[in-house]
């Protein structure tokens, strides 16, 4: 059965799709995999509440 999940096509170089490859396998991940995670830690990031963010800035 299909994915009801919305899904994305990204394009990149040949350079950074070997760094992402290499990243993947140093993680034991695929490369889409990888991408997910990482996608959702930024997601998390941007969603973070904006005092959250200045107070991060700050202790920088």
């Amino acid at each position: 059965m299909p994915s009801k999940k919305p899904s994305i096509t990204i394009r990149v170089n040949e350079e950074e799709y070997q760094v992402l490859k290499e990243w993947a396998d140093s993680e034991y991940r695929t490369v889409p995999s990888l991408v997910l995670a990482l996608t959702k830690k930024a997601i998390d990031e941007y969603s973070k509440p904006k005092s959250q963010k200045e107070s991060r800035k700050d202790s920088a």
